[in-house]
Formats: C-alpha cells, sequence, structure tokens
C-alpha cells in the first residue's frame, strides 16, 4: 500500500519497498539455495526461466524503442545464456513451453518494471551460481551461464540499469506504472513456476 512517504520516495527505493513481499515469495517458490537442490530440480527450473524469459525479452525486444534512449536491452538477453545451460544439461530447449501470460510491456515505464526484476535476478544469480557450484558442480561453461550471468561485468550492469532509470524516472511522472510493473512480472513468474 503506498503512502505519502513511499510516493517521495526516490524510484529505486519505492521499487525495492512495493516488490518486497513478490520477491520473497518467488525465492520461496524457487528455493535454488536449498540444500537439498538435486541436478532434475534445477534443470527444471532453468526450463522454467527459459518458458518466461524467452517471451518477456522477445516483448522487451520488440518494445525497445521507448528503453533505447537510455539502454542497449540486446546486450541484457538472457535466452541465449538459458539455452547454452539446457543444451549443457541434455535438453532441447526449442521443445520446451512457453508462458502467454505476461505482464503487459507496452511502454518504457512497463518495460523499466519488467527489467527491473529481470537485471535483479541477475544481480541475485551471482550467489546463486556460487551455492549450484558447490552443491551441483555446475560452472558458466557447463550448465551456469545463466546465474553467472554477465560474469564479472554483473556489478558494471546493475549500475548502468540503476543510472538508466533512475534518469527515466526524473524525465517522466510514471513511477506507479513502473511499480506496477515490476510487482505484475514478480506474479507472472511464480504463477508460471508454480503451474509448471
Amino acid at each position: 500500500m503506498q503512502t505519502d512517504v513511499t510516493l517521495q520516495l526516490p524510484l529505486l527505493s519505492r521499487l525495492r519497498t512495493e516488490t518486497r513481499d513478490r520477491h520473497d515469495a518467488i525465492e520461496q517458490t524457487l528455493l535454488l539455495m536449498d540444500d537439498d537442490l538435486t541436478p532434475e530440480a534445477y534443470r527444471r527450473r532453468l526450463e522454467q526461466f527459459f518458458g518466461f524469459y524467452k517471451p518477456v525479452e522477445e516483448r522487451l525486444l520488440d518494445g525497445c524503442g521507448p528503453l533505447a534512449p537510455w539502454l542497449n536491452v540486446q546486450a541484457r538477453r538472457k535466452t541465449p545464456l538459458l539455452e547454452a545451460d539446457l543444451t549443457a544439461l541434455g535438453q532441447a530447449a526449442a521443445r520446451l513451453p512457453v508462458c502467454t501470460t505476461l505482464p503487459p510491456l507496452v511502454s518504457a515505464a512497463a518495460c523499466f518494471g519488467c527489467l527491473y526484476v529481470l537485471e535483479g535476478a541477475t544481480l541475485g544469480g551471482v550467489i546463486i551460481s556460487r551455492h549450484v557450484g558447490q552443491k551441483l558442480g555446475v560452472s558458466p561453461a557447463a550448465g551456469g551461464a545463466f546465474f553467472y550471468g554477465y560474469g564479472e561485468q554483473t556489478g558494471a550492469m546493475w549500475q548502468q540499469f540503476r543510472a538508466a532509470i533512475t534518469d527515466f524516472s526524473r524525465q517522466s511522472d510514471a513511477q506507479d506504472a513502473v511499480v506496477a510493473s515490476a510487482r505484475a512480472t514478480f506474479e507472472a513468474l511464480q504463477h508460471w513456476c508454480e503451474g509448471r
């Protein structure tokens, strides 16, 4: 619920505060940091991520015009990393189902809200990458590229995203739409993962 205080916060602070419940819920669904994570459960999560990221990234790229002044969205695609991981784990990505109930990505604000979730997941993936490396023996070159993300550039890419969304928020009064899209993205991802 928004208050006068949250409406005065910078956009990134609002996103962190107003999506915290959705972020916590998806972590409880995915259980990627579980000590009992199995290779089968890990591969299943990658399949689910592929089924979600593929159509979302297609929409983000279709709508990259609105984001072009701020970001190179093409450089942030994760679908090729998921395809490589699934191939390394013996799964053909082309045969996997894809999510059809996606957040509407019809404006720059909506795209930024969605990208906040995806880029935040990439940032958090650094921790998951270490965990699955230790637990399952996967590496960025053999089944762990998605969570490795941008590798040594992950921090710099996150900072570029932070600067872009902050710049956008200064030029726009669409903060509510960005937050709503981020929440909708979390909800769509959780629904997809719970239903698969």
